[in-house]
């Protein structure tokens, strides 16, 4: 095995990890900043991120028009839903399906919301995944849509480098990456 002169940084959250973490995105913005376009950019993609005028892109789901949105008053995201009909009106009424800010909160975690796989065919029960302060590994819960609740004894998976899908009620199917000695 050769010796890795890095493996210090497989470690994330440790402080010589961190601060070299830092160091490198100081040394980054530094560069970026001092190009004399950067400001425009910067101010531009500021603009657009917090425009009121954002069109709300949907998906079809089975039970309705759903979307994840991030805006001044809900920075980590609000899952909501309409009906066509709404949505198709001049001021669509949303109802929110959970509110990631209000958990992160009740819960003293830093939740960002990665998506969610529900179950066919009736789409009430899904697996939501949950980074905690945007790491690319997730914990994944099972919650219920028309409770709008984590579901008691379901399905949980602690953080991990994970994907998973349904089988069926019972079942699901998980896809670990980066796992070492399996």
């Amino acid at each position: 095995m050769t010796d890795d002169p890095f493996l210090w940084l497989e470690e994330i959250e440790g402080p010589d990890a961190v601060a070299w973490a830092r160091a490198e995105n100081e040394k980054t913005l530094g560069v970026l900043q001092s190009d004399l376009r950067y400001r425009h950019f910067y101010e531009q993609a500021l603009s657009i991120l917090q425009a009121k005028d954002r069109i709300a892109y949907v998906s079809l789901e089975r039970r309705a028009l759903e979307n994840f949105w991030r805006d001044e008053n809900h920075l980590r995201g609000i899952w909501r839903r309409t009906t066509l009909e709404s949505y198709r009106s001049q001021d669509p009424q949303w109802e929110t399906i959970l509110d990631v800010d209000a958990l992160a909160v009740a819960e003293n975690r830093n939740w960002i919301f990665q998506g969610s796989s529900c179950l066919p065919p009736e789409e009430r029960l899904c697996l939501i995944s949950f980074s905690d302060g945007g790491k690319d590994a997730a914990s994944i819960r099972e919650f219920d849509c028309d409770a709008k609740t984590f579901v008691a004894d379901g399905f949980y998976l602690p953080e991990g480098k994970q994907h998973v899908s349904w089988v069926d009620r019972d079942t699901l199917l998980l896809h670990v990456t980066g796992a070492r000695g399996l």
